[in-house]
């Protein structure tokens, strides 16, 4: 049986028909290497020219830096020979005085132009001020009553408002005298009472309303409303009696046309020290601190606003120097038990040592 033979023409039409592919891909790779080759050359191209470009201002740099000196000495030689210069001034010339320079004139000018500008700033400065520098001359020389309200303050703090009396002499006593051993009721207000600096002034706590909307800019307006009424107590820091920091601020000065009653309150503050007592009276009960510790900070320093967890603190803080924003003035104290002198820790009551008087019911004031 015979296999039939290909026809001789089918090969040849395979043939032709690859060939033009054979050509495409040629031609495609020899574009690909043209466009590779144009590409490294124009790289090259623009590598050197910017090397030789920062070669060129290299060394303009270089020339300038080394002609600096010479410039700067032929610059220098201009500007005294200019400043040395004498300024003719018919006045001068009448009297037959030497005429002045220029750099002298300059001099006369400057310091005439800076004494005016800082004679009118301080002026401007003492008259914002007054009325907390007054407080602390006063207190420097120790005039007005400020004695005699810092003793009564003092009485006050300590709860001695005279001469002690035992409970068996209250029989002995009018009715009247049995008012004396009664506790001590607090204010009706929340107050601050520093008897070395001779301060008794309200407590007051500003709205929280635009400090939960976190709207800073109303939240320090009302912090600014609330200063005119007296001290503030921080919004988000402890009450006196809790574990935290009872953190409270006033003017150590402030505008003099402003209506608020306490602009000068803590013009004196940087007179406590380490050991100052001072009390307040919170919610009808009495708190009393111990001054530890006193320091300036930056504004920007929130730290001094910490609460801490296991023990019971209070801050007084004022701006510092008076008259200026520049620091804050931070002093720092612990709440102490007024009877035995030591810190109390977190949850521990006062200690009581009043002694119910015992007395025949004629005797009492009903």
């Amino acid at each position: 049986m015979e296999v039939p033979k290909t026809p001789p023409e089918q090969p040849r039409k395979l043939l032709q028909s690859q060939a033009p592919k054979k050509s495409a891909m040629k031609k495609l790779g020899e574009k690909t290497k043209d466009i590779l080759t144009r590409g490294t050359n124009e790289s090259a191209s623009q590598l050197y020219a910017t090397v030789s470009e920062t070669g060129r201002e290299f060394h303009s740099l270089m020339t300038a830096c080394r002609a600096m000196p010479k410039r700067m000495h032929s610059a220098l030689n201009s500007f005294l020979q200019s400043a040395n210069a004498p300024i003719r001034i018919p006045s001068f010339m009448k009297q037959g005085k030497k005429p002045p320079t220029r750099l002298k004139l300059f001099l006369v000018d400057t310091v005439r132009f800076g004494g005016t500008f800082a004679g009118i700033f301080f002026v401007l400065f003492l008259g914002i001020n007054a009325q907390s520098f007054f407080q602390i001359g006063k207190a420097e020389l120790a005039l007005g009553s400020d004695l005699h309200e810092q003793q009564g303050l003092e009485q006050i703090v300590s709860g001695k408002s005279g001469e002690s009396q035992s409970p068996s002499d209250i029989n002995a006593t009018s009715s009247s005298d049995l008012l004396s051993f009664l506790p001590s009721v607090g204010p009706y207000e929340n107050r601050l009472i520093i008897p070395k600096l001779a301060e008794n002034v309200p407590i007051v706590r500003p709205s929280l309303q635009n400090l939960m909307q976190e709207n800073w800019k109303k939240f320090e307006d009302d912090i600014q409303a609330a200063l005119h009424d007296g001290v503030v107590h921080y919004p988000g820091s402890a009450k006196p009696g809790q574990a935290g920091n009872f953190f409270l601020t006033g003017h150590s000065s402030y505008y003099p046309w402003d209506d608020g009653k306490y602009k000068d309150v803590f013009a004196r503050l940087k007179d406590l020290s380490p050991g100052d007592t001072y009390s307040v009276y919170y919610g009808g009960d009495k708190h009393t601190y111990r001054v530890t510790a006193k320091k300036e900070v930056k504004p920007s320093d929130v730290s001094v606003l910490d609460q801490p967890t296991n023990k019971r603190t209070a801050t007084l803080m004022t701006c510092s120097p008076v008259g200026t924003t520049l620091r804050r003035l931070i002093v720092t104290a612990d709440e102490i038990d007024p009877e035995t002198g030591e810190a109390l820790s977190v949850g521990e009551k006062v200690k009581d040592d009043l002694k119910t008087p015992t007395s025949r019911l004629e005797s009492l004031p009903i």
